[in-house]
């Protein structure tokens, strides 16, 4: 029987592709306005009734077609590592069966620790063993009963304490 692979949701699939081509479009836009942009902006340049706001206009229109040319690259490579990262996503998932056989391989495990090997395997902390003293009673836990306390007394913000 072939093996079942897990379900992608209708919107990992649907979603990064529709990226890629809505980021494709803002960079054919970028490259459009970029192209038309220059080119306003050198005939301006070379107009003997340019105005200044034609000449300073076209350097800031330029300088926006170049950003939204960018932002299309960026989104771009945005979009195809969306699509690797959700193909690998899936390709790397594990298999019901490689899930199962390893779920076996702990059981077998397990198994084998509770034999007679020589290793102790405790289930909980109730199983330990407790350090016993001389006298065959449980030792008690050493506590600390005094707080660490550091008397100097420090500035905020100062590198080295007040005097």
């Amino acid at each position: 029987m072939p093996a079942s692979r897990r379900s992608i949701s209708l919107a990992a699939l649907v979603i990064p592709p529709f990226e890629l081509i809505a980021s494709i479009a803002v960079l054919v836009i970028g490259i459009v306005m970029t192209i038309a942009e220059n080119d306003a902006l050198v005939a301006a340049l070379n107009s003997p009734d340019a105005t200044a706001a034609d000449v300073y206009g076209g350097q800031s229109r330029v300088t926006v077609a170049a950003a939204i040319l960018t932002a299309g690259i960026l989104a771009v490579v945005v979009s195809l590592a969306t699509i690797a990262i959700a193909g690998s996503i899936r390709a790397f998932a594990p298999r019901p069966e490689a899930a199962a056989a390893l779920a076996d391989a702990h059981a077998d495990a397990d198994a084998d620790a509770d034999g007679d090997d020589g290793v102790a395997v405790f289930a909980d902390d109730d199983d330990a063993v407790e350090p016993v003293g001389e006298d065959g009673e449980p030792t008690p836990a050493e506590t600390t009963t005094e707080p660490a306390t550091d008397d100097r007394d420090v500035t905020p913000g100062a590198s080295s304490p007040a005097r």
